[in-house]
């Protein structure tokens, strides 16, 4: 094969270690990190131990990688990592079986189902918000993960988990994405070369996890009639019906992938809104004039949900700003050029959304909160390549629109009720674990009066 010259004006990011290269400088400050390769131009050498890698920080760069020349890239390490928890799930299947999966789960994330699922959205956000006392401290963040994982799990698999199943989920996914995030910057071998604390509780959390996936699977075998827009049912119905791909164990991988997904993006989506409408109370007055115009008093309903075009624009800017996938990667399957750019086969690809969705030379104070920024003609002169907090391309993010739709329908019916303001003025840093979370978020919930 032949091997592809390193393009000399590729700029290497400095801070190199011997033995190690940039991975310490990766994993204390991944966000530090990524700002300072972009900072070089569109794309950077980095190196994971002796092995050199490439950052890209471009819209256009990105867009070849994940649409144009798609087909010379495959999975990265980033994601082989997560193997032990989600297998061969959507996320991480690729070619003609990727392509049977995404079919076969198409139909649960049509517009009628997720319209569906609306009612079970605002349900599990009424038992919440109604217990909420006037004046009452909530650790926003971490209310919203405990809601979006009953969500995921009420919505895809209409199932009565167990009370200690939802709480073994709420504890045990920050830790296996913590390990994720790890692995994918330093090899296995090193990390598990001696038994640490981290370690021990990593592999822990994944079997925790594991055997609460077999156990819905199981549930599910035992059921007579399934729902119909249920897509633990889709996947059982499509291998009663003969598909050699649907064994138990790849629906327990997809329901693994969507329960980690599901648990993941929609709270950091959240909570880094609420801590956007704490930081500008003229933008939550706003929201809440939207949502009193449009329901008035009534619950949140699908239709009522596409007439809140602010509200969109203020939850694309916080996407924008943080988005919860912030950085993900890729491996050239062959020798590629993109944009000029030679990359040898069988090289490591990272990409940082989160610098992305920062470029100065597409966005105007990239760093400012302006949701005004997607409106009208101004919103449509954007490049959407430059905005990928869902991926792009083939492999773009199949639950995008439940995202949308569970993420506007918890704020509007949050909103309607309550005014939320910041305990006090301190910036809350971003956490860059599998997704881009807040730090503590402590905020005051003040009931509205009308």
């Amino acid at each position: 094969m032949t091997v592809v010259a390193e393009h000399p004006t590729i700029p290497k990011v400095p801070g190199s270690l011997p033995i190690v290269g940039h991975t310490l400088r990766m994993v204390r400050n991944p966000l530090k990190f990524a700002s300072e390769a972009a900072a070089l131009g569109p794309i950077a050498r980095i190196y994971l131990g002796p092995k050199m890698a490439y950052m890209v920080s471009n819209h256009e760069l990105l867009y070849e990688i994940l649409v144009r020349q798609a087909k010379s890239f495959e999975k990265g390490r980033h994601f082989e990592r997560a193997r032990p928890l989600l297998g061969n799930g959507i996320l991480l299947s690729s070619g003609s079986f990727h392509r049977r999966q995404r079919l076969i789960m198409n139909p649960a994330f049509t517009k009628d189902n997720i319209a569906s699922y609306l009612d079970i959205m605002r349900s599990a956000a009424d038992d919440i918000f109604t217990t909420w006392e006037d004046g009452q401290v909530v650790q926003m963040y971490h209310m919203f993960y405990e809601l979006a994982v009953r969500i995921v799990i009420k919505s895809m698999f209409t199932t009565d988990m167990a009370e200690q199943d939802i709480a073994e989920v709420y504890r045990s996914m920050p830790t296996v994405i913590s390990g994720f995030e790890r692995r994918a910057a330093i090899p296995p071998a090193l990390l598990d070369l001696f038994p640490t604390k981290s370690g021990k509780e990593f592999y822990a959390a994944v079997e925790r996890l594991r055997v609460i996936g077999h156990r819905i699977v199981a549930d599910y075998r035992a059921r007579g009639e399934l729902p119909k827009n249920d897509l633990m049912a889709l996947l059982l119905n499509s291998a009663a019906e003969g598909d050699k791909l649907m064994t138990d164990k790849q629906i327990h991988d997809e329901f693994m992938t969507l329960l980690t997904a599901g648990s993941e993006t929609a709270p950091s989506a959240m909570g880094w809104s609420c801590y956007l409408l704490g930081k500008y109370p003229e933008v939550q007055e706003r929201i809440q004039a939207e949502v009193d115009e449009v329901f008035d008093g009534r619950p949140v309903t699908a239709k009522g949900l596409e007439r809140l075009e602010y509200t969109r624009r203020v939850v694309k800017e916080s996407l924008r700003l943080y988005p919860p996938v912030w950085a993900i990667s890729r491996c050239t399957k062959e020798n590629v050029t993109i944009c000029g750019y030679d990359l040898a086969a069988n090289t490591q690809v990272f990409y940082s959304i989160h610098s992305v969705q920062r470029d100065p030379g597409v966005y105007e104070d990239p760093d400012e909160f302006h949701p005004e920024r997607w409106e009208g003609e101004k919103g449509k002169r954007l490049p959407r390549s430059a905005f990928v907090p869902f991926g792009a391309g083939s492999r773009n993010c199949i639950g995008e629109n439940f995202a949308w739709t569970e993420i506007q329908a918890v704020l509007a019916t949050l909103l309607q009720r309550w005014t939320i303001n910041p305990v006090d003025n301190a910036p809350v840093p971003p956490v860059a674990m599998g997704a881009l979370v807040p730090g503590p978020l402590p905020m005051t919930v003040t009931r509205r009066k009308k």
